[in-house]
C-alpha cells in the first residue's frame, strides 16, 4: 500500500490546534498573532509527521491523484526513452499518467524536482538517481511514498525496491564475444561513473581480459565525459596511442555514436580493418547500412519491470518487503566484428 502524506488536519491534531492556525504558521503568515509556543508546537508536529506542503488543493488524505513521477538523468540517451515507453505502457493499463523530468545528472536539480513532485502529491516515483540519490530520496522514504530505483543503486543501508540492467554481465558478454573471435587488444571507451553500479562495466572488461591471460599492461582503457564529442576524441586518442588495437568496445551508446562518426571520417572500415561492439542498442546501430554488433540492455523491458514493481506496492493492501529484479541483456550480432588470428 502506498505511503500517506500528512495533512494540515494531522498536524493540527498533533499540535493541539486548528488546521487554519497550522496553515498560518507553515505559510509564514503575519496576518494574525500566533504565540511563539504555538508556532514551535506546529513546526515540531510538522517535522514529526514529515509534513510536506501540498500545491494540489484537491489532494485529500487517502485519495490518489493517478500521477507517478519518473526521473531520468539523460533525455538524449535513447536507453531512457525506451525505459519511459516501458513505464508508460504499464501506467496506461492502471489509468495513471507520468510526470517525466530530466535531472541532467545534477543532484541539486534532482532534489528540487523531488520537492516539487512531493508538493504535487504524486502517488509514486520511478527514479534513476544521481550520485546523491540516497540523500535526495530520504524524505520520500520517510513518508513511505512508493519508490522504485532503476538502473543505478543508491548508497543507503536500508533495503529498497531496485530494478537494474546487467551492467557486469552485459559487458562480460561483449568482451567474451570479442575474445572468442581472437581479439586481445580491445580498446575500452567508457565514462568514469564510479557510482550506482556503472563501475561494474569497466570491472567486467578488466576481469574478463585477465581471465583470458591478457595482462593489465595490455588492457586499453579510456574514460571521458558522457558525450558524443568525448566518444569521438577518446576513439581518436586510443587508436593513435594503441595502433595494435583490433577492436573497440563502447561501454555507453552516446559515446559510441561519436566514436563511430570519427571512424567514418577517418575512413576506417568497421568490420574489416577494425571491429566495433556497442553496449546498448539505440536505433542507429541497425539503421541504413549500419549493422553493429551490440548488447541490447532492453530499456523498455526495464521500464516495464519498474512500473509493475511500483504498482505492486501502490495497489498492495499491506506493506511489501523491498526486492530487487534484473532485466536480462541480449547480444545482437551484426557485421561490425571480424575474426582475427590470435597471436
Amino acid at each position: 500500500m502506498g505511503g500517506q502524506y500528512a495533512t494540515l488536519k494531522d498536524v493540527a491534531e498533533r499540535a493541539g490546534t486548528t488546521a487554519a492556525t497550522v496553515s498560518y504558521v507553515l505559510n509564514g503568515s503575519k496576518k494574525r498573532y500566533i504565540s511563539e509556543d504555538m508556532r514551535r508546537r506546529v513546526e515540531e508536529a510538522a517535522r514529526e509527521l514529515n509534513y510536506v506542503k501540498s500545491s494540489a488543493a484537491s489532494s485529500l488524505k487517502g485519495k490518489k491523484r493517478k500521477i507517478i513521477a519518473v526521473l531520468v538523468p539523460q533525455f538524449e540517451n535513447q536507453f531512457f526513452t525506451q525505459l519511459i515507453l516501458g513505464v508508460e505502457r504499464v501506467a496506461d493499463q492502471y489509468g495513471y499518467i507520468l510526470s517525466i523530468c530530466n535531472t541532467f545528472d545534477d543532484p541539486r536539480r534532482e532534489l528540487e524536482i523531488i520537492n516539487r513532485m512531493q508538493a504535487q502529491r504524486v502517488d509514486g516515483y520511478i527514479i534513476t538517481p544521481t550520485r546523491e540519490g540516497g540523500r535526495n530520496t530520504r524524505q520520500i522514504r520517510k513518508i513511505g511514498v512508493p519508490m522504485v530505483v532503476v538502473d543505478r543503486s543508491i548508497d543507503i543501508k536500508t533495503p529498497y525496491f531496485f530494478v537494474s540492467i546487467q551492467n557486469y554481465e552485459s559487458t562480460a558478454m561483449a568482451v567474451r564475444y570479442l575474445l572468442e573471435r581472437g581479439h586481445r587488444h580491445i580498446a575500452y571507451i567508457g565514462w568514469k561513473a564510479d557510482f550506482g553500479g556503472l563501475e561494474l562495466r569497466e570491472q567486467a572488461y578488466r576481469e574478463l581480459l585477465t581471465r583470458y591471460q591478457v595482462p593489465e599492461e595490455e588492457q586499453i582503457v579510456y574514460n571521458g565525459e558522457f558525450t558524443e564529442e568525448s566518444g569521438q576524441e577518446l576513439t581518436r586518442q586510443a587508436l593513435k596511442e594503441h595502433p595494435e588495437a583490433t577492436a573497440v568496445l563502447y561501454a555507453y551508446n552516446v559515446q559510441a555514436r561519436g566514436g563511430v562518426d570519427y571512424l567514418a571520417q577517418a575512413g576506417i572500415q568497421v568490420g574489416k580493418e577494425l571491429s566495433v561492439l556497442v553496449i546498448g542498442a539505440p536505433d542507429w546501430v541497425h539503421t541504413g547500412n549500419n549493422r553493429f554488433t551490440c548488447v541490447d540492455l532492453n530499456g523498455r523491458g526495464l521500464g516495464t519491470i519498474a512500473a509493475e514493481t511500483l504498482f505492486d506496492i501502490i495497489d498492495h493492501e499491506g506493506a511489501v518487503a523491498p526486492y530487487q529484479k534484473d532485466q536480462i541483456s541480449t547480444l545482437l550480432e551484426g557485421d561490425s566484428v571480424c575474426r582475427v588470428q590470435s597471436v
